[in-house]
């Protein structure tokens, strides 16, 4: 049986116990309290510094951006007029010819011993031919011989056939090789010697000059016109540029809304190649519109967004606004009609430091 001294010295120890417990606690909300306070006291408000610009209509440099295709002004494809082997090529792909260059031959043999052939059946048909015009009573001078009679004389003496036989044998020699119609740069030479000759031998481009195809919206048409100067850069090179001139506006708007446009380039330097992308720059001018930088602009909930400051508040105040045009810097804004938005000249826009501002955020101006 537990004698009562004993339950005495347990609640002794019991009561101790809870009171170190109770102290514990008490020290670590003391020490929680004091951490929270030191930190309130470190707390300094986030300040907010911006920079602005006064609202005025200004001229806007508006910029269409478009990607198109270059095409050579002249090309030709070249191709053989009578079959045969390839006797010779004279020109590879890339290499520069000017115009007359010989680029390929087939074999010749056959059509030499040919056109060799119908000149001596030529001299033999003359000779039958004078001896006709002796048998009407004739010599060879046929200025005063009447036309029938010198037309008969050819028939019947071959002459006629044999001239033709002969000038065909020319054209048959002559037409055995390529030559460049114009001077340019060799293109999809396929064909090597003793092949036999292919429906297209090659291409010959007139690479000093190329025209730039490509597409503008029906909306933006009012912005280029025939004569208008443009930009080219291609894709693979975007540090060059080259100048090019509108020479046509092709006056239907397809069924995707587009006006196919063309452009004609020199092709300064060399680098230009056929069928080579590019972006094609359009600048015109826009006169008494709302510019701002494009990095005024933000968006807040989905819509597009500009602060203005209140130098009263000294507060930052949103205002909806509907982009209208855009370059590779700027938009010409207004207010935003869906949100019946307000936006006129005068307003400090706030143009840096605004992409987390809020309405009514208190901001301060960069010295």
């Amino acid at each position: 049986m537990i004698s009562r001294r004993a339950i005495s010295q347990f609640s002794m120890r019991a009561i101790a116990a809870a009171l170190i417990l109770l102290g514990a606690s008490a020290c670590k909300n003391e020490s929680n309290e004091s951490e929270l306070e030191a930190a309130k006291g470190d707390y300094v408000a986030e300040r907010n510094f911006v920079d602005t610009m006064l609202l005025k209509k200004a001229d806007f440099n508006l910029e269409i951006v478009s990607n198109g295709n270059l095409r050579a002004v002249k090309k030709a494809n070249m191709v053989f007029k009578n079959s045969g082997m390839i006797e010779k090529v004279f020109k590879k792909n890339g290499d520069a010819v000017r115009k007359g260059d010989t680029i390929v031959t087939l074999d010749r043999k056959l059509l030499k011993m040919k056109l060799n052939q119908s000149q001596i059946n030529m001299e033999k048909a003359e000779l039958d031919f004078t001896d006709n015009l002796l048998g009407f009573g004739y010599g060879k001078d046929t200025a005063n011989i009447p036309d029938d009679i010198v037309r008969i004389a050819a028939i019947r003496s071959g002459y006629l056939a044999a001239k033709h036989e002969l000038e065909s044998a020319r054209m048959d020699l002559a037409n055995a090789a390529i030559v460049a119609p114009f001077s340019g740069v060799v293109a999809n030479c396929k064909v090597k010697p003793y092949e036999q000759s292919k429906d297209e031998i090659c291409s010959i481009i007139d690479n000093s000059t190329f025209d730039v195809e490509f597409n503008l919206l029906e909306s933006e048409l009012n912005y280029v016109r025939p004569g208008q100067t443009v930009k080219v850069t291609p894709y693979i090179d975007a540090n060059s540029t080259y100048s090019g001139i509108v020479k046509e506006v092709n006056p239907m708007v397809d069924d995707k809304g587009q006006v196919r446009i063309v452009a004609s380039i020199a092709n300064k330097g060399g680098k230009l190649i056929e069928g080579m992308n590019v972006k094609i720059y359009i600048e015109s001018i826009s006169h008494n519109k709302l510019v701002v930088p494009k990095s005024a602009v933000v968006i807040r909930d989905g819509y597009d967004v500009l602060f203005t400051y209140n130098d009263a508040t000294s507060k930052a105040e949103w205002v909806y606004v509907d982009i209208l045009e855009s370059n590779s810097t700027q938009h010409v804004v207004r207010g935003n009609e869906q949100k019946n938005a307000e936006l006129n000249e005068g307003a400090v826009v706030i143009t840096s430091g605004n992409l987390n501002l809020a309405e009514g955020s208190r901001v301060e101006l960069k010295k």
